[in-house]
């Protein structure tokens, strides 16, 4: 048996969750510095919504609950907005300040955890979506 792609999208995805939570609890605990923090345990939360549309994917659960996909479409819409208005911010006020890109407390940090948040909500929605294609188009199979 192959590698299915779904078990890449599962590692992938835990990977993503350890990461976010590694740069929350670092930013927060050694650096004190609260924006990147914040953005590295976003990047992780939607890294586990990510895992867990892949998981209940593989269980089988979508069927049962189709507008599930599509909350969790909206949801990815939705942090993929803040991410991008994150970012900018975060640009903006570093430019401003002329902070050091090798300072760890600086704000280029959060606008990097924001460009990964932005990564994990397009996951979110991309997977999603295709999911949703996909068992709309076998329910459609089905009726016949």
């Amino acid at each position: 048996m192959g590698c299915n792609k779904t078990y890449i999208s599962i590692g992938y995805a835990s990977t993503g969750v350890f990461m976010g939570l590694s740069a929350f609890l670092v930013w927060m605990i050694v650096y004190k510095q609260p924006w990147t923090a914040a953005m590295g345990g976003l990047s992780g939360v939607l890294a586990l919504w990510t895992l867990i549309t892949h998981i209940m994917y593989l269980k089988d659960y979508w069927r049962m609950w189709m507008k599930g996909l599509k909350f969790f479409f909206v949801i990815g819409v939705f942090f993929s907005l803040v991410a991008v208005i994150a970012f900018i911010a975060f640009l903006s006020v570093a430019i401003n300040r002329k902070e050091s890109l090798t300072n760890p407390q600086s704000l280029y940090l959060s606008c990097v955890w924001s460009f990964m948040a932005l990564k994990w909500s397009f996951l979110l929605m991309l997977s999603s979506h295709r999911y949703r294609k996909e068992l709309a188009d076998v329910s459609i199979l089905s009726d016949f």
